[in-house]
């Protein structure tokens, strides 16, 4: 059973803010790709480009998307990570004595060692602006990141891409996650932080790590009003920190 303290936010709040995106979503860090297919499913006119390069949850999802062809015409998967710089670098896999598909696999060793067991091997990073500048021109709508503690990263090697599109960003924060560096961005950006707690939505003036709201939404100042709109819609409410 999930406790209290880590239970994710309604999933209607999420369906919500897919709905409005209403073009092209990004599930970075897309694991088995409950995301993705959320995001599919809860609106007809989304498209997913999903990012994993654990081969074993690149492999569910696979098996997923032949369970689901309806859905499938509108994923696309890559298989390589992204971050700041285009390169062949470590990849820290955490083994788990379940024999679970790793949740916690991760760019950053020392979150792999706060994990436990790992195992390293070499794989392809790209950045999110070239990724975007050679393969899609869509709008980017909604971008969800959850890379164990490089989520950092990925935003610095996308940065272009999200000044020009502006879209509502979903980021995993951990205790290992970079807070200046996510704090700099809100300010040059022009964004504001929202931690997600189980029973609302937390308005914060820094990027903090939160033990009852792992996830935060990213909003640029712009959207505000469009996601207190949602949370209005499902009875999700604001407060301040």
């Amino acid at each position: 059973m999930v406790s209290p303290a880590t239970k994710p936010p309604p999933q209607p709040f999420f369906a919500g803010l897919i709905r409005e995106a209403s073009g092209f979503v990004l599930d970075i860090g897309a694991n088995t790709g409950i995301f993705t297919f959320l995001a599919v499913a809860a609106s007809p006119v989304v498209s997913v480009c999903a990012f994993e390069p654990l081969e074993t949850a690149r492999q569910v999802m696979s098996r997923n998307d032949s369970c689901n062809p309806e859905m499938a015409s509108r994923i696309t998967v890559e298989p390589f990570a992204l971050s700041r710089m285009r390169a062949i670098v470590p990849f820290f896999e955490t083994i788990n004595d379940q024999g679970l598909i790793s949740t916690s696999s991760s760019l950053e060793q020392s979150h792999a060692m706060q994990v436990g067991i790992h195992i390293q091997y070499e794989i392809t990073t790209e950045t999110l602006d070239d990724w975007a500048e050679a393969t899609h021109k869509e709008p980017i709508r909604l971008v969800k990141i959850d890379v164990e503690g490089h989520e950092h990263a990925v935003i610095e090697g996308g940065r272009r891409r999200i000044g020009r599109h502006r879209p509502i960003i979903i980021v995993e924060v951990l205790g290992s996650a970079d807070f200046s560096a996510l704090d700099c961005f809100l300010v040059e950006d022009d964004y504001r932080d929202f931690a997600l707690s189980p029973g609302g939505m937390r308005e914060c003036a820094s990027i903090r790590f939160h033990p009852d709201a792992w996830n935060h939404l990213l909003s640029p100042v712009e959207k505000i009003g469009l996601v207190s709109s949602v949370c209005q819609r499902v009875g999700l409410p604001i407060e301040k920190a």
